[in-house]
């Protein structure tokens, strides 16, 4: 007898076998786990945007302050990521690295959830930001690792799935808390800590594949163990330009709608980050089902002729334009994105592929956070809509150059096989 006392020789039986490989079908668990702790990990990353007023004003704290509690994040990140990158490569299960990720997650969110104080706040946010550094290079690699190779872009679209949909849930989890006065100081991070804890369980009880090695890697790789250099560097440029992009409509969009496109209402405005992060999500499972240099060139060409056209309704403050190209943006961005990893994926080995997922990812945090700070620091000298003309204008250059590095490397065998 079969799943759910059907016999083999039922048809739908049959058909299931020849469409789910016996090695797939045995780290179902395992891959659940791995995509609900890359989102609880981003989930706890994103969940304390809205409660910031909220602990500036009942903890009487400067607005500055919020800077420092941010740049804290992006320390722990970067720190988990540079010591993911070092220890991945030298244990035989990453399990080793992403359930202490796990608990870490957790401790930050229950930090939060008792935070009464400045020092509560910043421990909190690094132990949130080193969690996620320690899972998302760790969870997206091992998801790399498991899928066969014929399926391995459906493993960029579950990580980055994943990561958007945790970065979505959090502000919509804490916002919701507050909008019900559902303790919204307690109650987003108690739920943080409950998925927390569904993923470690997941993935201490599942069926775990022993770690590939570069014997057991196709022959390709064993007649040439080297990263191809150029391919991952095309990756970093790619997601690159797309968490620039996302880090400012998700961090400045409200006030681009207000004070420089002149939408005409906060609740419109509000709906720039929220319409972005919407179609991100679609166009990474759209664009998952691509090969990743199609992804990769079509998210790279879409952003730069989206931006052209926000420079273009800019001068004339033409909120509902902006407002129209926010699921353009978002949906490219979602091709970028899955389109780097799974580059960036390919371009490693199997013997370093830890290493370097860890630094596309600290590329990744880099370009989250830098822009956003240089951006800040443009408006207090010349105005927002001078700041995001001139942070437009570098990101159409990184764009193109991406796209003329595809150009040249578009007959690499690396890329023009279908994997």
């Amino acid at each position: 007898m079969g799943l759910f006392g059907l016999t083999d020789q039922f048809p739908a039986r049959r058909i299931l076998k020849a469409f789910m490989p016996k090695e797939l079908s045995k780290t179902r668990l395992a891959r659940a786990a791995l995509a609900l702790a890359i989102f609880s990990a981003l989930l706890g990353s994103t969940a304390p945007s809205p409660l910031y007023p909220h602990y500036l004003e009942t903890m009487h704290l400067e607005k500055v302050m919020g800077t420092a509690i941010f740049s804290i994040y992006a320390a722990g990140t970067l720190l988990a990521l540079f010591v993911g990158g070092r220890l991945g490569p030298k244990v035989e299960d990453l399990r080793l690295i992403i359930l202490p990720g796990l608990v870490i997650t957790a401790l930050g969110a229950i930090m939060f959830a008792f935070a009464h104080s400045l020092p509560t706040l910043l421990i909190g946010r690094f132990l949130n930001g080193f969690g996620t550094g320690a899972i998302t290079g760790m969870a997206s690699s091992a998801l790399f690792a498991i899928y066969p190779t014929e399926m391995r872009r459906v493993a960029a679209v579950t990580a980055t799935l994943a990561f958007t949909g945790g970065a979505t849930g959090g502000p919509i989890l804490s916002s919701l808390a507050i909008s019900m006065d559902l303790a919204p100081t307690v109650t987003p991070f108690i739920v943080i800590v409950i998925l927390s804890a569904l993923a470690f369980a997941g993935l201490c009880v599942c069926y775990w594949p022993p770690k590939e090695t570069p014997d057991e890697a196709t022959q390709e790789q064993t007649r040439d163990s080297r990263v191809n250099m150029p391919l991952f560097v095309l990756a970093c440029l790619g997601v690159c330009v797309a968490w620039m992009l996302g880090s400012i409509l998700m961090a400045l969009g409200t006030d681009l709608g207000l004070s420089v496109y002149v939408l005409p209402s906060v609740a419109l405005a509000g709906l720039v980050p929220a319409v972005f992060q919407l179609f991100a999500g679609i166009g990474q499972f759209v664009w998952g089902k691509y090969p990743v240099e199609r992804a990769i060139g079509v998210g790279l060409g879409g952003m730069v002729l989206a931006q052209v056209a926000l420079i273009l309704a800019e001068p004339n403050g033409l909120g509902f334009v902006m407002l129209g190209l926010m699921p353009i943006c978002g949906f490219f961005y979602g091709a970028a994105f899955v389109g780097a990893l799974g580059l960036a994926n390919k371009a490693a080995t199997p013997a370093t592929r830890e290493v370097y997922i860890s630094r596309f990812y600290v590329a990744g945090y880099l370009s989250n956070s830098l822009p956003t700070i240089l951006v800040g620091y443009l408006s207090d000298l010349y105005g927002l809509k001078a700041a995001f003309f001139l942070f437009s204008l570098g990101l159409i250059g990184l764009g193109i150059a991406g796209l003329l590095m595809l150009r040249r490397y578009r007959h690499d065998p690396l890329i023009a096989v279908q994997v």
